[in-house]
């Protein structure tokens, strides 16, 4: 995560780059286009599998395998189904269509990453587009590597060209959020889902105004998982917000200090609202009456301290329509001159 200076540096670094060059409004620009153009849902749909595992099984959630912080395999993931939804109607399985990997419109378009940092000189080479297109191309190629590579929770299929030689990354197909399955002749090939109150649901923005570009995918997955527990317990959510122990949290497949550090970004970033403890609510309450009726206290703690109740998070769904770049960089910033102090 970005809680030590280098990394912060490091994340502060590249969205720079991204401002500099333009590149990330060049993404928002085209991903707004493909919306456009198709059916403009003002949700993508995403089924529950992708980031809780079933009670039954001991492998971690295909998310849960997506979260090197430097990988694009779970952005693009998101993206590909984005691009799905605005093009098939529900129910429709997937098809590549006739998207390049090259051009405004291909897929190396999707994603937004500082492919010209070279780490020998510290800094930017001005290189062609084309060589920089090139190598964008060459990360969503990893991205679909990477999301094949899951085994039976493999998330796409390349196909191998003729002659069995070489991999036509081109026509790759995505298979469902849950994977590939284990019967090899008949892969769980992607399917648009119903509009169903039990899908996780994205807003667009979340897309179109750059967050799924520069949030690291530990803070994506996070921010997915209260999704899903927003839609699971939406009264509690209302209420007091909803918070994860740690047995629950294995379900997830979140480590403690990711998940921790991911919450705070994500406060920080204004996506989410951490809400009062019960022993907060009760303590404003002894000032502040209103307090009493808009946190009730639902159960005692059995006795226990305060420091033992979980920080519990209301999403804040008003902070996707800002612009993610220029809101990162302002909290970024204001981070790394409070560690320097």
């Amino acid at each position: 995560m970005d809680r030590d200076e280098e990394s912060l540096k490091r994340r502060i670094r590249r969205l720079r780059e991204l401002e500099k060059n333009g590149r990330l409004r060049a993404v928002n620009g085209t991903l707004a286009d493909v919306w456009r153009e198709g059916s403009e849902p003002k949700t993508v749909r995403l089924r529950h599998s992708f980031v809780i595992r079933r009670p039954d099984v001991v492998e971690e959630p295909p998310a849960a395998q997506l979260l090197n912080p430097r990988g694009v395999a779970l952005r693009f993931y998101l993206l590909a189904l984005f691009e799905a939804q605005c093009r098939l109607a529900p129910g429709a399985q997937w098809t590549g269509g006739d998207r390049p990997f090259r051009g405004r419109r291909g897929w190396n378009a999707f994603i937004a990453v500082d492919v010209a940092y070279s780490s020998t000189t510290d800094t930017y080479a001005r290189a062609l587009e084309r060589t920089q297109e090139t190598k964008r191309i060459r990360q969503v190629k990893g991205a679909l590597l990477t999301l094949e590579g899951l085994g039976e929770q493999a998330l796409v299929e390349i196909p191998l060209k003729r002659g069995g030689k070489y991999r036509d990354h081109q026509a790759f197909r995505l298979m469902n959020e849950t994977g590939r399955g284990a019967a090899a002749l008949t892969p769980d090939y992607y399917t648009v889902p119903p509009v169903d109150k039990q899908m996780i649901e994205i807003p667009i923005d979340f897309l179109l105004q750059g967050w799924v570009q520069v949030l690291h995918p530990s803070e994506i997955f996070t921010w997915l998982s209260f999704r899903l527990l927003s839609a699971h317990f939406p009264a509690r959510h209302r209420l007091s917000g909803n918070y994860l122990y740690a047995k629950k949290r294995e379900h997830f497949h979140l480590l403690r200090d990711s998940w921790e550090d991911s919450c705070q970004t994500l406060v920080e970033f204004g996506l989410l609202r951490r809400m009062p403890t019960i022993a907060e609510a009760t303590a404003a309450r002894a000032t502040q009456g209103i307090f009493g009726i808009l946190f009730p206290q639902s159960g005692g703690l059995g006795g226990r301290e305060d420091r033992y109740e979980p920080y519990r998070y209301q999403l804040t769904d008003k902070g996707l329509a800002a612009d993610a770049l220029e809101t990162c960089m302002k909290e970024l910033l204001i981070r790394l001159k409070r560690q320097g102090r």
